[in-house]
């Protein structure tokens, strides 16, 4: 292979990784996509069960700048839906924020609570799945009941859990789980969220816990859940 077919090829190569937003105007260099891929989805879809709880982080976005701790988001698993022991939803509520199948996960992200399919919560860099033994057939339905109630909630960007009228990713998970994350030790901890000292929950503080990990994605660094769960 000569020099100019080397320098074409590579050329196109990163033409290939490359995405072009036309408004406004930005040109992004991406060759790495997430780390989750396929094979490791299949893992997840395979181990979930409802009323487990999803972590996930992401390589080089902002708000990991933002965000204390590894990792960034949680998300609530339902599994499928609907489920025939659901409770009755505001119109509203189920037509901008409710979805339906086989598995689901319901989280709060800035367009408020909402249910998502499994597999567009996947595709993020570092995952694992969080288990409590006080989940069983015969509480998952209050669990369930208690995360439809809250689809369509405002996100909550003071992070105050004192009201829950607006619910961030750690609010709502809490808020479902409250009894069951009390205790398994995990507990709000005073941190500037964002500009005013208030106790609080990240992401983290789940692991930091007695919350069995019963998943993880083989791209979390060595070390790193060793370092979350200092007990």
């Amino acid at each position: 292979m000569n020099l100019l077919t080397k320098i074409y090829n590579g050329t196109l190569k990163i033409f290939g990784d490359m995405k072009i937003y036309k408004f406004p105007f930005f040109v992004l260099y991406d060759p790495g996509s997430y780390l989750i891929k396929g094979d490791e989805t299949r893992e997840v879809m395979n181990t979930l069960q409802p009323g487990d709880i999803l972590v996930r982080g992401y390589k080089n976005y902002l708000d990991s700048y933002f965000i204390p701790g590894f990792f960034t988001h949680t998300g609530l698993y339902v599994g499928n839906v609907p489920n025939p022991d659901n409770v009755m939803l505001l119109s509203a509520a189920k037509d901008e924020f409710y979805a339906e199948g086989e598995q689901i996960v319901i989280h709060a992200m800035a367009e408020g609570v909402f249910m998502e399919d499994l597999l567009n919560f996947c595709r993020c860099d570092y995952l694992l799945i969080l288990r409590s033994s006080e989940i069983s057939q015969d509480n998952v339905n209050e669990v369930y009941n208690r995360a439809l109630m809250s689809l369509g909630t405002p996100y909550d960007f003071r992070f105050d859990f004192s009201r829950y009228n607006n619910l961030s990713c750690t609010e709502f998970v809490y808020v479902c789980l409250e009894d069951v994350l009390t205790k398994a030790g995990v507990r709000l901890r005073d941190r500037r969220a964002p500009f005013r000292k208030r106790p609080t929950l990240i992401p983290d503080d789940f692991i930091d816990s007695s919350l069995e990990i019963v998943w993880q994605s083989k791209t979390i660094p060595d070390g790193t859940i060793k370092s979350i769960r200092k007990d």
